[in-house]
């Protein structure tokens, strides 16, 4: 299952806070990466955090994942998580049977 993670950085949180966990938060998320864990990831431009594209067998091991990040540890990044699924009811538009 892949699971959408929109993760940013709370409100009071300055530059300095990020940096003390930045080389750990780093090899984490590398380490989740190469375990497949984390199919790939993004900076926001929208605000300060980072978006992850999550391999998980269900949402509950998704948040767990996360909570595993450093910067979520420290209490100092927030997320959300959602789960997405195939585009199946697309196959209706090319006469394939939704039931099976």
């Amino acid at each position: 299952m892949e699971v959408l993670a929109l993760m940013k950085l709370k409100e009071s949180i300055t530059p300095e806070d990020v940096a003390k966990h930045g080389a750990e938060e780093v090899k984490h998320t590398l380490e989740a990466y190469l375990d497949g864990k984390i199919r790939s990831f993004w900076f926001r431009s929208d605000c300060p955090g980072t978006v992850f594209m999550l391999e998980s067998s269900d949402v509950d091991e998704a948040r767990e994942i996360m909570n595993e990040l450093p910067i979520v540890v420290a209490g100092i990044a927030e997320y959300d998580l959602i789960p997405l699924q195939s585009l199946k009811p697309l196959g209706t538009l090319i006469g394939r049977n939704m039931m099976g």
